[in-house]
């Protein structure tokens, strides 16, 4: 959480003002002391990466790292400019700065004067104007860098400037604390200033709600610098033969799976407008649903089922749908429906190279051992977790081997007997 300007902007220290600072001042400097030493931790481990940082790839762990900073570290310096921001517009409006307050995640100004109220619009709407500028500068300076790290970094500061000038702290103040927000929307006072604030508010939301959605605020991370460059080639190459259906998917599942989530989505929506009978389509829009998820959505079970009605030539996208209605079915309890599910997914890997299947086949075989349990089969389920074993053992898999091992302790405590776990673990 973000605490910025919470003092309200009047021409006097008002009682309800010290009333309200009493009660949240504590509060605030604990969050603050938290945060700040998270920026500090931070901080010092971007110090120690920079090196790594500025060059490609683009990894996840940069890609947290950046998400991280253009909180805990911008975030304490869009605060300063809000607060500036007020101290600037307060000595426009002739006026003094009575105190100013920074504790780098929140802060206020009070300041003292003889102010009309259209000057007391000013001096509030002053600190939001300033966190929005900051936020813009930020992505302008960034935006034309050489590393991908550091073009997210400027873009995400950006986003999280313009969420909580316009979304979170409006909230907080107008229905919460008091603070700008309550001042810069005093239609009684300034009815033609707070209602052109409301219209280009409510227009500003708007191109940001559109802009996140579709995916301005993200771009894809990879693990190597030939994926990296693969990805790249890959966005000219849609770019340019936009009518070719096999490569536009493979440009939203690379999207996809570098966690351009909003993004692949806003590709594959126009992709599906062309192409609303593509099997592969729906079974893209699945995965996108189920994205993040412990369980699959019930949207991302009808997609794939719509993906499997359509027809998927390739056997692991068969798998994956299959897997994907397995699962949702299994959660809803509809137990049988969901075996049949698993069993048809492993079916359609069987025929696979050994080497690309078995870590999906070991999961579904996890996966149907789970539903036969649920069914008090306890013999077949543990048959299943035995092939699960053997498919990991080949592998090397050694965590494949301990997550079969933590799923047949849970069959054996269901069951209330054992089934021979030393045949379970790696030799």
């Amino acid at each position: 959480m973000q605490i910025q300007h919470t003092g309200s902007i009047s021409t006097h220290f008002s009682e309800r003002f010290e009333y309200c600072m009493s009660s949240f001042f504590t509060l605030f400097d604990i969050l603050a002391i938290i945060y700040i030493f998270r920026s500090v931790q931070l901080g010092l481990k971007i110090w120690r990466e920079w090196p790594q940082l500025r060059i490609e790839p683009f990894t996840p762990h940069k890609k947290h790292l950046a998400e991280q900073a253009s909180y805990f570290i911008a975030v304490p310096l869009g605060v300063l400019a809000h607060e500036l921001g007020h101290v600037l517009a307060v000595w426009a409006a002739g006026g003094q700065v009575a105190e100013f307050h920074y504790r780098a995640f929140w802060g206020y100004v009070v300041p003292i004067g003889n102010f009309s109220p259209a000057q007391n619009w000013f001096i509030a709407i002053a600190g939001t104007l300033a966190s929005l500028a900051f936020g813009l500068l930020i992505w302008l300076l960034f935006r034309r860098m050489d590393s991908s790290t550091l073009r997210y970094f400027g873009v995400r500061a950006f986003r999280f400037q313009v969420y909580f000038s316009l979304v979170y702290y409006p909230l907080f103040t107008l229905f919460g604390f008091d603070g700008d927000w309550k001042t810069i929307y005093d239609f009684s006072a300034t009815p033609w200033l707070s209602t052109v604030t409301a219209v280009l508010h409510a227009g500003t939301l708007l191109l940001f709600w559109r802009g996140d959605r579709t995916g301005w605020f993200e771009a894809p991370s990879h693990e190597s610098v030939e994926a990296q460059e693969r990805f790249e080639q890959l966005a000219l190459a849609a770019a340019a033969s936009p009518q070719d259906a096999q490569l536009q998917i493979q440009y939203i599942d690379a999207l996809r799976r570098g966690g351009a989530k909003h993004k692949a989505k806003h590709h594959l929506e126009n992709f599906m407008v062309d192409n609303p009978n593509s099997a592969v389509g729906h079974l893209e829009l699945a995965a996108l649903y189920a994205a993040g998820r412990g369980q699959i959505p019930k949207k991302a079970s009808a997609s794939a089922e719509e993906a499997l009605n359509l027809g998927l030539s390739d056997p692991r996208q068969a798998a994956f749908a299959h897997e994907f209605v397995g699962r949702y079915q299994l959660d809803t309890g509809q137990v049988e429906t969901a075996i049949t599910h698993f069993t048809q997914a492993i079916t359609a890997l069987a025929d696979m190279n050994p080497g690309n299947a078995e870590r999906s086949q070991m999961q579904l075989h996890i996966l149907r051992s789970q539903a036969y349990r649920r069914q008090q089969q306890h013999e077949q389920a543990y048959q299943d977790l035995l092939l699960a074993t053997t498919l990991a053992q080949r592998n090397g898999d050694e965590a494949g081997v301990a997550q079969v091992q933590q799923e047949l302790e849970t069959l054996e405590n269901h069951a209330g007997h054992t089934f021979g776990a030393t045949s379970m673990k790696i030799p």
